[in-house]
């Protein structure tokens, strides 16, 4: 369809204008534009992208909805419409509407890209960086897929991979956020703290850092000052980190209620107490699971990387196995009251669909003689577990509470109900004395079999600690589990230890909360408690 000429002009003022970020003059002329010559498919991207700009993503997406309706070859379109899908959290529509445009343009490297993006945020890490390969070899001078390859590198521990990537990034686009950020993530992990924290300075005085770059940038910096010994600083650092995060995503967390939220752990610690679990009645399992459970940031990454490298243990890290069960018995708004009821069918059937998510995650890797599920929160779960599988083995990882709510308050977690509690120190201790509490409550009212394994002496007394552990397991001793680090290096570990537990084993982690003593002394009362319960030193 043309344009009239002046339409054209109006059009390519208002995408101009986009382009500058002048957001308010954009949606001017693209109105005008609509106004005097109807709808066109780059008025509606141009108004589309100043909705988007503006946080309004459902307007966003019906304009450019419209737009690709008028030409559904409008590559930019695609692109622009797949991007709020994204932001939307509407990944398989975004990832369709990449796929469109890649059947229109095979060589279209943005889309190659940001198809990577989708993929790797869905956990296919292979097919991502193949995207990101096809995006750089399609255009050699686009820097966004080298700074992606230079991220997965340094996540896969192949520093100066990492490092040379960022640099061929940095070259096409000096003021790269992404390569900016993963230079300095080489850094740090290379030990020049005090070149990173420069870097990050200067990162962080420009304007033109996204919230979500600003938050991994301060992040790092707190982690910069942290290994420099300036603690003072670090705190205000990952403080500024935290703020942002908690500004961001207080629309979607500050009144959850689901289970893992401070209400939900509340009301199934009132269920526990009110309980008699000598009624609830399940038959043998033909297989039982381990569940390697405790507060985030208490070891169990460590411990899990030790375990994968025996031969007779097969580990599942992290990954949600017991959705079905929750959702049935303790989402459900009557599912507590049904604990009692459960017949053989029912608790076999979600046993069965158990297993079928294990194996999903597992992604065709055998089960080996012990299989360990872990998932640190699933410690909120222990009467679930203990209600679908009464004979299954837990692991309780524990470390000092201080170091604990400390070492969460410092790192940058994937978001939801939970991990948003860690955002501040009030309600991060909070948390934790609510879910210790349920643990503990667990552990006296039902006959779970436990095996608690301290932070402090795994990395202290090794083998002393292991041996323990793997005769709990029912496992002979194997000289593999030294060689965890190896084990950490061809995985894909996707938690903030990542870049910790590929290191050989070291205790600087032990008592770091005294750094940091006069931010946490209006918490460390609350804390008490706990400390005394884990035998942990006043």
């Amino acid at each position: 369809m043309s344009v009239p000429p002046e339409a054209a002009q109006l059009i390519q003022r208002a995408i101009a204008a986009v382009q500058r970020q002048a957001w308010d003059e954009a949606q001017a002329l693209a109105n005008t534009a609509l106004q005097r010559f109807g709808a066109e498919a780059n008025i509606l991207m141009v108004l589309g992208s100043c909705q988007a700009q503006r946080g309004d993503l459902p307007a966003a997406i019906q304009l450019y909805e419209r737009a690709r309706a008028l030409m559904p070859t409008h590559l930019h379109v695609l692109v622009s419409l797949a991007a709020a899908y994204r932001s939307s959290g509407r990944l398989p529509e975004a990832r369709a509407t990449l796929s469109a445009a890649l059947q229109i343009n095979p060589g279209f490297a943005i889309a190659h890209n940001n198809l990577g993006n989708i993929l790797l945020e869905q956990g296919e890490r292979a097919a991502a960086e193949r995207c990101y390969q096809r995006a750089a070899a399609s255009d050699a001078r686009y820097a966004d897929p080298l700074a992606n390859l230079a991220r997965l590198a340094e996540e896969e521990h192949r520093l100066e991979d990492a490092r040379a990537l960022a640099e061929r990034a940095l070259q096409l686009a000096p003021g790269s956020p992404l390569a900016l950020l993963t230079r300095a993530r080489v850094r740090l992990r290379q030990e020049d703290a005090a070149g990173a924290s420069t870097l990050l300075q200067q990162l962080l005085g420009g304007t033109s850092l996204s919230p979500t770059n600003r938050i991994v940038a301060q992040g790092y910096l707190g982690e910069a000052y942290d290994k420099l010994g300036r603690y003072p600083e670090a705190f205000a650092a990952f403080s500024a980190a935290n703020a942002l995060q908690h500004t961001e995503y207080a629309h979607q967390y500050a009144r959850d209620r689901g289970p893992f939220s401070p209400p939900g752990i509340a009301r199934l610690t009132s269920f526990v107490e009110a309980s008699d679990p000598r009624g609830w009645q399940a038959p043998p399992a033909a297989v039982n699971p381990v569940f390697l459970v405790g507060f985030p940031r208490s070891g169990t990454t460590l411990l899990d990387q030790m375990l994968a490298s025996h031969p007779e243990v097969t580990t599942l890290e992290e990954r949600d196995t017991l959705t079905d069960a929750l959702t049935e018995l303790v989402e459900n708004p009557h599912g507590l009251e049904h604990w009692a009821l459960l017949g053989t069918p029912e608790i076999e059937r979600l046993r069965t669909c158990y297993w079928e998510r294990v194996r999903a995650g597992l992604s065709g890797a055998p089960l080996q003689r012990v299989f360990v599920d872990k998932q640190p929160l699933n410690a909120v779960l222990l009467p679930l577990i203990h209600r679908l599988f009464p004979q299954a083995r837990i692991i309780l990882a524990l470390r000092d509470p201080r170091d604990v709510v400390l070492s969460c308050y410092q790192q940058r977690f994937g978001m939801n109900a939970a991990m948003y509690q860690l955002l501040r120190l009030d309600t991060a201790t909070a948390y934790y004395a609510a879910v210790m509490q349920l643990v503990e409550l667990s552990r006296a009212r039902l006959p779970l079999r436990v095996h608690t394994l301290r932070y402090e002496e795994l990395v202290t007394q090794f083998e002393t600690t292991l041996r323990a552990l793997l005769g709990y397991l029912e496992l002979q001793w194997h000289e593999g589990v030294r060689d965890y680090a190896a084990t950490a290096r061809r995985r894909s570990v996707g938690t903030p230890s990542a870049a910790q537990v590929v290191r050989p084993l070291y205790g600087s982690a032990r008592g770091k909360w005294r750094h940091y003593q006069s931010f946490l002394q209006p918490y460390l009362l609350q804390l008490a408690p706990w400390v005394r319960t884990y035998g942990y030193e006043a």
